[in-house]
């Protein structure tokens, strides 16, 4: 039996409650009916959250409702600002099981470890994959991933993103059912006949000499080869490197670093999102003490080329029937392309063809499982991403 899918976007409505619910009428009418469905709701911040959320709950009245703020919507349409996005996906054949875990930032393992368990008292052991939206700003979302891995099986299909707010980096919202949250991580796992396919891509490449990282906390790189952190900027841009320590400026995101652990062929970005003092950057995903740290370099075009590459991964055959495309990408690939964002989902859909529904938005990180998956979690990130696109194809 074919997935039931459906899609409503609306945009700029200053009504909150009609926003929500127009959007959830459309994406109800176009799904149809199906024995099991879930909703999956991207918005903008801007939003009443609550009423936007109860306009929704009101038309769909009991369908499972899972989602996050955003940065932007993406669709079929393309990138949409300031909207509602909702989904909803139905099987006859296949189940979601929507799950939260609130309070993460207490100790963001053991949220992943809830998270995971959760899971497994919902829909069992042997789900095909699971999705998850979390709040950006609780702390390292490595470590949420850690622990979902470590809760579940160090190879589970675990994808989704970190909320946005429309690049204001002050407050995210995750949505379960009627419910608006903070400081959680809500999402649903996929079982039955289904498929379920993830993967993540970048486009950056390593430029000059190698370093070590031998310093770090958490988020923050403190030393590289004994010195400062900045310090690689300041050898490489001189008078120019103070252009890197803005948040998001067009050179952190054109030259990021890049990270490499001990057995992991792929290099994950770090974008510098603050440079303390003493020199040393916050970034906004974890960096592991003893890796390779490189800085990248990363165009449009090569960004584009990532695009595809990893839409191929998770899609062998664009003829299958109708599926939908989750899309989580980073709202630093969203400044590097300007006006020109649209090219990359206009290549996505050209890849993924005209039997996929694409459904996603602009987040403050991307989860994907690594290919092959880590030996040992502890060592490495395994699967939280920054300045990536992370893809994953649900379809019979």
């Amino acid at each position: 039996m074919h997935l039931r899918i459906g899609v409503g976007v609306r945009t700029f409505l200053q009504d909150s409650y009609k926003a929500g619910a127009e959007a959830a009428r459309d994406a109800a009418d176009r799904a149809g009916e199906a024995r099991h469905k879930i909703a999956v709701v991207f918005a903008s911040s801007h939003y009443g959250q609550t009423d936007m959320l109860r306009g929704i709950n009101d038309i769909l009245k009991g369908v499972p409702v899972i989602g996050c703020s955003s940065a932007g919507a993406i669709s079929n349409d393309g990138v949409k600002e300031d909207s509602i996005a909702v989904l909803i996906l139905g099987s006859d054949t296949g189940s979601f099981y929507p799950v939260k875990t609130e309070n993460i930032s207490a100790n963001m393992r053991a949220a992943g470890v809830a998270f995971a368990e959760a899971l497994k008292a919902a829909g069992g052991a042997d789900l095909k994959g699971g999705l998850i939206f979390s709040d950006a700003l609780s702390g390292n979302g490595t470590e949420l991933v850690r622990g979902v891995l470590q809760g579940m099986r160090k190879d589970f299909p675990l994808a989704g993103a970190a909320a946005g707010d429309d690049m204001a980096f002050k407050k995210t919202f995750q949505y379960y059912n009627n419910e608006v949250l903070n400081d959680a991580a809500v999402g649903f796992g996929v079982s039955g006949e289904v498929s379920f396919l993830s993967a993540a891509g970048h486009g950056w490449h390593p430029i000059g000499v190698p370093r070590t990282v031998t310093k770090a906390k958490g988020t923050t790189l403190i030393e590289l080869d004994g010195k400062p952190a900045f310090s690689i900027y300041q050898d490489y841009f001189e008078e120019q490197a103070n252009d890197f320590k803005q948040a998001l400026s067009l050179p952190a995101v054109t030259y990021p670093l890049g990270m490499r652990t001990h057995g992991i062929e792929n290099w994950m970005i770090r974008v510098p999102l603050v440079v303390n003092p003493d020199g040393s950057i916050v970034c906004g995903a974890e960096v592991i003490e003893g890796s390779e740290m490189r800085l990248m370099i990363g165009t449009p075009e090569s960004s584009l080329t990532a695009a595809e590459q990893t839409a191929k991964t998770v899609s062998p055959d664009t003829s299958a029937e109708p599926r939908v495309a989750f899309i989580f990408d980073c709202v630093a690939r969203k400044i590097l392309f300007g006006n020109r964002k649209e090219e990359e989902i206009a290549a996505l859909r050209a890849v993924l063809g005209p039997n996929t529904e694409l459904f996603g938005f602009y987040s403050y990180g991307q989860i994907a499982p690594l290919r092959p998956p880590a030996d040992d979690i502890n060592t490495c990130d395994p699967g939280f991403y920054e300045q990536s696109v992370s893809l994953t194809v649900v379809g019979n």
